[in-house]
């Protein structure tokens, strides 16, 4: 299937992180639920956004959630990821997730993209890239010049439909986890609360 990606340690971490976080949930609470889901929710929209706009090296992509913000898909991970672990209420996971993220992974993928992309479309990156922040959205919306609408199409084409589905199979996890457990039946190393 075009949406599994190819393995990688990165990816390895990434699954390994996900396992533990389902198989260490604790029961959600309701405002643990409401203040996980939110973000989840959000996030989610935002990379439906912006894969609706992004055509990977065809043309600089500036309209949409990229013209507020050079990486609308990490920041939509992001909220993701935070709302998983408020979700679950597993905290050190979130301090874990964020210094591996602030760290490691963004700073490196910032210098390979950004030499790439740099490499690619010269100057109009250049000014892009000066004009844009890259993770909190500025309100003002950087002007290209180039007027693209959001084209589901896209979504489907960036395979963002996988991690719709991703996002989906990890909250059913963690109920399923959580409801197993208060059967007593598999993770007795997990507390319930």
């Amino acid at each position: 299937m075009a949406w599994i990606k190819k393995p990688t340690w990165r990816l390895a971490i990434v699954y390994t992180l996900l396992v533990i976080l389902i198989l260490h949930a604790r029961r959600p609470t309701a405002l643990s639920a409401l203040l996980g889901l939110t973000p989840i929710v959000l996030g989610q929209a935002i990379r439906i956004w912006a894969c609706g706009h992004l055509v990977k090296n065809k043309r600089l992509t500036t309209t949409g959630p990229y013209a507020h913000v050079k990486n609308p898909l990490y920041l939509g991970t992001i909220l993701i990821t935070a709302g998983f672990c408020v979700f679950t209420r597993l905290w050190w996971m979130l301090l874990v997730v964020a210094v591996g993220f602030f760290l490691y992974y963004l700073p490196r993928k910032k210098k390979i993209e950004g030499d790439r992309l740099r490499q690619i479309y010269g100057e109009a990156w250049d000014r892009y890239d000066k004009a844009v922040p890259d993770l909190l959205p500025s309100l003002k919306p950087y002007r290209s010049g180039d007027n693209t609408k959001f084209d589901g199409r896209l979504v489907l084409d960036n395979s963002e439909h996988g991690t719709v589905m991703s996002v989906a199979l990890g909250i059913a996890l963690i109920f399923m986890s959580v409801w197993l457990r208060s059967k007593g039946i598999g993770f007795p190393w997990a507390p319930l609360d």
